[in-house]
């Protein structure tokens, strides 16, 4: 019985999950995260203005995706995990029919997930049931934040599991869900189980340990590595990244 790790990008399930992950590795699970917007933009294609911005905060240069990927890969096997990636490229280097950018600033990020993915979304659903087996374990981001890359990954796990024989889980959207411990869902507007587990200190570290292997995201939340090891341990402290909820 598998643990799937959904994450829209290259960091979400090793920051919200970490821990977890670790220690479920530890008690001898099989543990995969498959990373859904790892795709690379088509090549010879423009970026937007605003991604452009993105890389050059990252300081990742012209080849960000291969950057990023290579990242993930590093951080899911300190957490002993299975790294896996689908081909759809992060929202920020989409384009709209009419041939503009699905994402030109920061507050687009949020926007409600539209109609014209439903494309993306049927081919994430196939994607995801020719992966899965009977009595997997799918966890999906809660979608704390209401990130539309978050959005697209629920709707097609919500959309997979049944089908699959997978039981569904969600986990909290960390750094979305600061203060939040996972016990309740209300954006969700349905009353969801909430299962929490033991993280220890010694999987805190991993999981930070984790977190510092994405060099070209930590300016993203944090000013420091020692900033972002500080802000992980508080939320450990409060709960954080220990609990799962489930319909």
């Amino acid at each position: 019985m598998r643990w799937i790790y959904l994450s829209p990008h290259f960091d979400d399930s090793v920051l919200s999950c970490g821990g977890l992950i670790w220690e479920q590795v530890q008690a001898g699970k099989q543990v995969e995260v498959w990373t859904v917007c790892a795709g690379d933009p088509p090549v010879g294609a423009d970026i937007s203005p605003f991604a452009q911005q993105l890389h050059e905060r990252w300081a990742a240069g012209p080849q960000a995706v291969t950057a990023r990927r290579q990242e993930d890969e590093a951080a899911v096997r300190r957490l002993g995990a299975v790294s896996r990636h689908w081909d759809l490229p992060d929202c920020i280097y989409r384009r709209l029919p009419d041939g503009s950018w699905l994402v030109n600033g920061e507050d687009d990020l949020w926007q409600p997930l539209p109609a014209l993915a439903e494309d993306d979304l049927r081919r994430l659903v196939e994607w995801l049931l020719a992966g899965l087996r009977p009595g997997d374990n799918l966890v999906s981001p809660l979608t704390l934040g209401n990130h539309v890359d978050h959005q697209l990954v629920r709707a097609a796990a919500e959309r997979a599991a049944q089908p699959a024989g997978a039981q569904l889980h969600y986990y909290p959207d960390y750094p979305y869900s600061t203060g939040v411990s996972g016990v309740s869902n209300e954006k969700a507007g349905e009353a969801l189980q909430t299962e929490c587990f033991t993280v220890s200190r010694g999987g805190l570290g991993a999981w930070q340990q984790a977190i510092a292997c994405y060099t070209s995201q930590i300016s993203t939340f944090w000013g420091s590595l020692e900033e972002m090891y500080a802000a992980l341990e508080t939320y450990w402290q409060s709960g954080g990244g220990t609990c799962l909820l489930k319909p």
